[in-house]
């Protein structure tokens, strides 16, 4: 009845139904009871509810007032029945709350006052039937059953507008539940389109560790791999770690790992046999309002670039050591040539510089030439305070050429387990990286030593042009230069500090770039003491 108020015949079918119970009980009580006009007004009643079905069936949704005809005939045709039972059964008195009900919940209050004034011929039949003089009680008695059909009409009214209001509402919330679920729908089958468009693979998990979304990557990978839930012991199917022979498992420990941070940076694994696929893989939990409510994985397949490396990595090593030979054999012939004393020691004094300056440049594209996955372990013991002068010396030239003071400051006695080579070559790459970004005739550079616990702690201050956050983070990338550097045509390739922190990586210690005070750059060497 919300939907269709008007034309729902279910008010009328009880009525029918009320009506024949209480022609049943009277003919039972007396027959004579059931005269022509109750009759009558039975069968207006029963033949209303026939039109309520065929009504009902049509389901009009305009011009549906006439239907208010048919409660007020009710009302009408309950006034025989009423009369001819009330003083044996009362309850026939109440049929004519079936029909008034109806006018009060789905039509105009107009026709619900009419629907109240047909309730007074009810008593009214009733009192001009009794013999005698009418008393004043009887006729206040008159007044009672419309009044309370009019409070029982007033109360369905209320009821049924708020029913009104209540529906709106309803509808008002299911029509935006719709339209969020449609847009939901739409958002969902765009994230999936994009998710499956991208060569990441990338896996959503809930708190259980059990699959949520996966695209298509995604899903191959974990088929290939036989990974279920992540909470779940189990070994992968030919998954490795970066040295490609280390088997991965996962379980209720790699859950503890992920959200304890351990693979929020990337860490790079092998999948399959032959040929292997390198991935790097990050996974995280996904934290809403303080909560995790799940983890997602996201591997990137870095084969190719692995590939791509190894061949760069290859191509520095081979011209290297191409140039290497020749320039050995002309640092030999320059020796002989300054020890003959011939007048042309000067010249050949320049060329030997020259030739040792390019062998340093070569040495590095060596050196840069090794990728990080060929890093070994190394060592050696140097004396940090005679290594820290050495480099000193050799960069003192450029940086008197400059007009920019190095001031070392003193050195504690320190040996640190390092090569002398490697650490002379780390120091010399800071110091002349200072000098060569301090304008010309600028503050002097400082170098330092200190011990700091268990490592060994070198410093070089300058009050340079300083370093963004964003360069300091670039620095250490390969053939990586500042926009300073390239402006200013500062000579270099981009590979010394990142050779000088593979050095310090590779005896257990590093080399990191700060933010000068008030301006500059601090870098600092950390390296163990023996």
């Amino acid at each position: 009845m919300l939907r269709r108020p008007r034309t729902q015949p279910f008010a009328q079918f009880l009525l029918a139904i009320s009506t024949l119970m209480i022609l049943g009980t009277l003919a039972l009580i007396d027959l004579s009871r059931i005269t022509p006009l109750v009759v009558l007004g039975a069968g207006v009643i029963l033949l209303n509810a026939v039109i309520m079905t065929l009504v009902w069936r049509a389901r009009p949704g305009r011009n549906t007032g006439w239907l208010a005809i048919i409660p007020l005939v009710d009302i009408l045709a309950c006034i025989p029945i009423r009369n001819a039972g009330f003083d044996v059964l009362p309850t026939a008195g109440l049929l004519v709350i079936f029909p008034l009900g109806w006018l009060a919940f789905a039509f105009p209050v107009g026709t619900v006052v009419a629907g109240v004034v047909l309730t007074v011929l009810l008593p009214l039949t009733a009192l001009l039937r009794l013999d005698g003089e009418k008393t004043l009680a009887d006729w206040v008695a008159l007044g009672a059953l419309p009044l309370t059909m009019a409070l029982i009409a007033l109360t369905i009214r209320i009821i049924a507008r708020d029913l009104k209001r209540a529906r709106s509402h309803a509808e008002s919330v299911s029509s935006r539940l719709t339209h969020a679920l449609r847009s939901s729908e739409r958002d969902g089958a765009v994230l999936r389109a994009l998710l499956d468009a991208t060569d990441d693979a990338i896996a959503v998990y809930d708190t259980d560790g059990q699959p949520v979304l996966l695209n298509a990557m995604a899903a191959e990978i974990t088929a290939r791999a036989h990974i279920g839930a992540l909470t779940q012991e189990t070994p992968l199917r030919a998954v490795f770690a970066a040295d490609g022979v280390t088997p991965l498992r996962i379980g209720p420990d790699f859950v503890e790992a992920v959200r304890a941070g351990v693979y929020a940076a990337p860490r790079v694994l092998q999948l399959g046999e032959d040929p292997r696929r390198v991935l790097q893989l990050i996974v995280r939990p996904v934290v809403h309002d303080g909560e995790e409510i799940g983890i997602v994985a996201v591997a990137q397949d870095v084969t190719d670039l692995i590939h791509a490396v190894e061949v760069r990595d290859r191509f520095l090593s081979t011209v290297g050591h191409e140039f290497r030979t020749p320039l050995t054999v002309i640092l030999g012939h320059a020796d002989i040539a300054i020890m003959r004393e011939d007048g042309d020691q000067d010249r050949w004094s320049a060329v030997e510089r020259s030739a040792e300056r390019l062998l340093r440049l070569v040495e590095r594209l060596i050196a840069a030439g090794h990728s990080s996955l060929d890093v070994e372990s190394r060592s050696g013991v140097a004396h940090v305070g005679a290594v820290v002068k050495h480099a000193v010396r050799e960069v003192t030239a450029r940086a008197q050429e400059r007009g920019i003071r190095i001031v070392v400051e003193t050195l504690p006695d320190l040996s640190a387990q390092i090569a002398v080579r490697d650490l002379f070559s780390i120091v010399e790459e800071l110091v002349r990286n200072a000098v060569e970004f301090t304008p010309e005739g600028g503050p002097a550079v400082v170098v330092s030593a200190r011990a700091d616990g268990t490592d060994a702690v070198i410093s070089v201050v300058d009050r340079g042009v300083g370093m963004s956050e964003g360069e300091r983070l670039q620095a250490f990338d390969r053939f990586y230069r500042t926009p300073y550097a390239r402006g200013h045509a500062i000579p270099g390739t981009g590979i010394g500090l990142s050779i000088a922190a593979s050095l310090a990586e590779a005896y257990g210690g590093s080399v990191t770039l700060d933010a000068g005070e008030p301006d500059g750059t601090v870098a600092t060497l950390r390296v163990p003491v023996q």
